[in-house]
């Protein structure tokens, strides 16, 4: 099935399609998605604030599949970006959804050192809620308990 995804409208039309409760099914087009956010905000408009969310909520359903190899992705908007708000903001617990053992086995693995050394000593120092706990928390915030994607139409 072909989605719009040109526009942050269209894509957060695309976040309410994602079942929270399995979002495996749209790994493919929730990648894209978060791609597209980080550029739009990175890019020469800067974002606009009504959907500055959008990119927290493909990090989280990311996060929810937890394939490792989303890893570097994450790690890139939180580490590498130019956009002081999404540095700041985004949270670092996103980048753990395989586990924090197998996502610092999958950096190691791959060639990461940089990224696996970073995130091993920002486990030792930083993780604070728990991972688990911003889990709860950010479900909690974006959607409600039946589900429902809680982001106001744009």
């Amino acid at each position: 099935m072909s989605v719009d995804l040109s526009s942050p409208a269209s894509r957060r039309e695309a976040l309410r399609m994602v079942d929270v409760g399995d979002p495996r099914p749209h790994h493919g087009m929730l990648r894209e998605i978060f791609d597209l956010e980080r550029a739009w905000r990175e890019g020469p408009d800067g974002g606009e604030s009504d959907e500055y969310e959008q990119i927290y909520v493909a990090a989280f359903l990311l996060f929810l599949i937890g394939d490792p190899a989303d890893s570097c992705r994450l790690y890139a908007a939180k580490f590498r970006t130019g956009d002081m708000d999404l540095g700041i903001g985004f949270d670092a617990q996103a980048i753990f959804g395989a586990g924090r053992h197998e996502t610092l086995r999958w950096l190691s693995d791959n060639g990461y050192t940089a990224e696996h050394a970073q995130l091993s000593e920002w486990l030792l120092h930083a993780e604070d809620p728990k991972i688990e706990d911003w889990a709860r928390h950010v479900r909690d915030y974006f959607y409600s308990p039946q589900g429902v994607l809680l982001l106001d139409e744009l």
